[in-house]
Parts: structure tokens; C-alpha cells; sequence
């Protein structure tokens, strides 16, 4: 009788191992499938294949070039379509979503290409996160403006992905000390200059300049000899001041 529940209550014991190490096992098995369930390759899109939704900016030139580099026979410029985003970097927030910016790239004074990151909301979540680059998306653009589809671009396009995911905390930017450091005040500085330049350039010898008199400015005829003729500089200056106040009350209206 003790022989007999001896044996019974070994064989309790090695089903109970069993059963143990068969449990082991399975968490074992669960655990090496939902690992390899979320290395699947098909889980993230491949790294650029947002590129299509970043089309040429159209008024590139509308923009501040805010950095410029030359190595040997290559000259960039380094556009943002918006002074908003410079001064959001400048007071250490984030570049707001819309932001543009481009790469004018010359090779001995040609142009070669452009390189165009655009920043979006939502855009970039189709990438894993170690390859992702914020809400940014990148395309690369022939002289012609055309999408590159072979160099740079096409296939290639990832590079730019690579290249700016290191620069995480700059916001995904290569450039972002020139804009930290960028004067805005130039840029207001320069506009000025140059509407003031282009009035200057209009041919006004020609023009005729008459100071009337207070009880005339309501009359339909103004008699020359009542009008005094006004020369020189002094015509020069009231000129160039009447055109100014003009085109100021077209971006005023």
C-alpha cells in the first residue's frame, strides 16, 4: 500500500513538472512570436515614400534666404517661405506646420537642383520611429522644377531622410544656428530700400509739378498762371513721396 501511493504521488510530481515547464514554454514561444510580429518589414512604409506630397514651391523667390554656403564650384541658398518661422525659432518654439524650406544648389554658377523639406501635421507617421524626421517630407527638384527621379532624387530621395533624422534636436534642421542668428530687421530694411529703388528708377523729368492754391483745390480748371511751378529737387522729392504713399495703400486697402 505505501509502494503503491508512493508511486502515485511521484507521478503527481512529474505531471506538475510537465505541466510547469510546458507553461514556460508557451511564454516562451508568445514571446519570440510578438517579437517577430513587430520587426515585420511591412508594419512601416518605407522611409520616403511621402516624398510625392511635397510639390515645388511656387513662390520660392517670394521667400528669406536666410543662410547661403560655398564649397569650391558650389554655391547654395538656403530659402523659408515665411518669416513667422524664423521668428517661432528665434523665441526657441517650434517651427510652425506649413513651414518650407529649400535648397538652391549651383554648380559653377548653374543650377543644378533643389532640395525641398516641408513640415506638415501629421505627415511622417507612416515611418518607424527610428526613421522618422518629426512631420518633415523631403523631395528633390530639377532645374526645371520637375521631381528628380534619378542622383538625389527618385530612389535616393531616403538619404535626406538619414541625413536629417541625426538632427532631432535642432528640429530636423541642418541649418538651424543661421536662422537662430538670421536678422529679420534686414529683411524689412532691404524691401524698403528696393521699393525705394524702383520709384527712383521711374522717368519723371517729364512730369510737371504745380503747387495750387487752397481755394482752387475744389475748382474743375486750374488757371496756370494761379499755380506756381515747382523744380529741381523739391519736385523730385514730392514725387517720390506721392508714389510711396501709393503703392503703401496697396498692401493697406
Amino acid at each position: 500500500m505505501k509502494k503503491r501511493l508512493f508511486h502515485l504521488f511521484a507521478l503527481l510530481i512529474a505531471i506538475t513538472l510537465t505541466a510547469c515547464s510546458n507553461d514556460t514554454g508557451t511564454e516562451s514561444i508568445s514571446q519570440q512570436e510578438e517579437n517577430s510580429s513587430g520587426a515585420k518589414s511591412g508594419e512601416y512604409a518605407e522611409i520616403g515614400s511621402g516624398a510625392h506630397l511635397v510639390k515645388f514651391p511656387e513662390d520660392l523667390k517670394k521667400g528669406i534666404v536666410f543662410a547661403t554656403y560655398d564649397r569650391g564650384d558650389i554655391h547654395e541658398n538656403i530659402y523659408v517661405n515665411s518669416k513667422e518661422a524664423i521668428e517661432a525659432v528665434q523665441k526657441g518654439e517650434e517651427l510652425p506646420s506649413g513651414t518650407v524650406i529649400t535648397l538652391e544648389g549651383f554648380r559653377d554658377g548653374e543650377i543644378e537642383h533643389y532640395l525641398v523639406m516641408e513640415k506638415r501635421t501629421g505627415w511622417g507617421s507612416q515611418y518607424s520611429p527610428e526613421e522618422r524626421t518629426g512631420e518633415w517630407e523631403f523631395q528633390a527638384f530639377t532645374p526645371d522644377r520637375e521631381v528628380m527621379e534619378d542622383g538625389i532624387g527618385g530612389p535616393a530621395i531616403g538619404r535626406c531622410y538619414t541625413c536629417h533624422a541625426n538632427q532631432e534636436r535642432d528640429q530636423y534642421m541642418n541649418s538651424m544656428d543661421q536662422m537662430k542668428e538670421f536678422n529679420l530687421e534686414e529683411v524689412a530694411q532691404s524691401k524698403t530700400n528696393g521699393t525705394e529703388t524702383s520709384i527712383a528708377a521711374i522717368h519723371t523729368q517729364d512730369w510737371k509739378v504745380s503747387e495750387i492754391s487752397a481755394h482752387m483745390n475744389d475748382a474743375k480748371d486750374v488757371n496756370k498762371e494761379e499755380s506756381n511751378v515747382i523744380d529741381g529737387q523739391d519736385k523730385a522729392k514730392i514725387i517720390q513721396d506721392v508714389l510711396l504713399r501709393m503703392y503703401l495703400q496697396r498692401f493697406e486697402s
